[in-house]
């Protein structure tokens, strides 16, 4: 559930109706930048007095939605899904900006035609031809709450962002920024076969400053080097990033799942980025 705050008094009366916890969210923005949890009123006069709604510029609230989160992306052609591909998030971006310490994940499994998301692929070919899209590429968030239901938090009619195009083009062996562009001039796309389990792990400097060192390079390279595809290490001096993507990324692929997931958790664990 989900309101556009015109003003306070909005904001009040939407509380009220679904309670605590919400989620508030800029009019505009990505990234999850600006967007708060909201527990309780003192938290709300809090994000009001900071963050009040301007004529013609009504924040969004939305009923806070707790379970695993994904994305789904696509490709549609003349109101058909033709492709998907379906991302894991560990933990979910918000969890991520509360909790400076995280470094977050993002895996793709190999095999994504198992019923466990029949549900989504029905939910997100009617929600995006209930939103009228014809032909284009799409990044879907969603979730799998507790109780097993799904929740479509939101879509936007483009590639991923946070290197997702560039994994999704490892997990297929294609060049999908390529494959984007002859779908926007001339409306085509030739889905790709899932030949990897591909995965991210996202690097966040811990403390204050400027990145001074980046630790555990080494066992990670003698543990993970084989797997690893891509990488972008933080610099020494660089300035830290503000979101959840953090400050460099390393993704790994193997055509096993379990593999790409070990890897990740071993990755985080490991490599330590200093600030100072």
């Amino acid at each position: 559930r989900h309101r556009l705050a015109e003003s306070e008094h909005d904001a009040w009366a939407f509380a009220e109706e679904v309670g605590y916890p919400l989620v508030a969210k800029p009019p505009t923005g990505s990234g999850s930048h600006n967007t708060f949890r909201i527990d309780g009123p003192n938290r709300m006069r809090e994000w009001l007095a900071v963050s009040p709604p301007q004529p013609g510029q009504p924040p969004l609230l939305e009923e806070f939605i707790t379970g695993d989160e994904y994305s789904f992306d696509s490709a549609m052609v003349h109101g058909r899904l033709v492709w998907h591909s379906i991302s894991r998030y560990f933990p979910t971006p918000l969890d991520v900006l509360q909790n400076p310490w995280i470094q977050w994940c993002v895996m793709l499994p190999r095999d994504i035609e198992v019923p466990a998301f029949d549900d989504i692929r029905v939910a997100a070919e009617r929600s995006l031809r209930a939103l009228g899209l014809e032909t284009g590429l799409t990044h879907m968030e969603w979730f799998r709450r507790r109780d097993g239901s799904l929740a479509i938090s939101e879509v936007a009619v483009r590639p991923p962002g946070a290197q997702f195009t560039t994994l999704i083009s490892y997990a297929h062996d294609v060049d999908l920024y390529s494959a984007w562009a002859r779908l926007a001039v001339f409306e085509e796309f030739h889905p790709p076969v899932r030949r990897y389990a591909v995965g991210a792990a996202y690097l966040r400097g811990q403390g204050n400053g400027r990145v001074r060192a980046i630790h555990g390079l080494d066992t990670a390279q003698r543990e993970i080097g084989p797997l690893v595809v891509e990488s972008r290490l933080p610099k020494p001096g660089q300035a830290p990033a503000a979101g959840y993507e953090g400050d460099g990324y390393v993704i790994v692929r193997h055509p096993e799942t379990a593999v790409v997931e070990q890897a990740l958790a071993r990755l985080v664990s490991v490599i330590r980025v200093e600030l100072g």
